[in-house]
């Protein structure tokens, strides 16, 4: 699920694109499920700041990805790039995406 929706711009190793696209790795948005399940559903518009570099390309929403395909997509770069060993559920995903912001 990563590599088809998310490498193409945060990139395989999850570095990101130069001053483009932000990296994952790293990010202390990795320590937010919630956050994470809320940006990957709706889209991100804000300017995030990561190591001091400025990132403000909008991120855009994913509505077709399923509760099942968004709790994937954080499992797997929670575990990869933030050494989390909880896999997130699809209960976890649906209760979240009815509170975001």
């Amino acid at each position: 699920m990563y590599m088809t929706n998310c490498s193409n711009c945060h990139q395989a190793n999850g570095l990101g694109m130069a001053n483009l696209y932000p990296p994952l790795k790293g990010s202390d948005a990795l320590k937010d499920k919630a956050l994470l399940a809320c940006i990957i559903k709706n889209g991100m518009k804000d300017t995030i700041m990561v190591d001091g570099k400025k990132f403000n390309r909008p991120m855009p929403a994913n509505p077709k990805l399923t509760d099942l395909e968004i709790a994937e997509i954080i499992s797997y770069v929670s575990i990869k790039w933030q050494k989390d060993s909880i896999l997130t559920s699809t209960e976890f995903v649906n209760k979240t995406l009815q509170n975001c912001k």
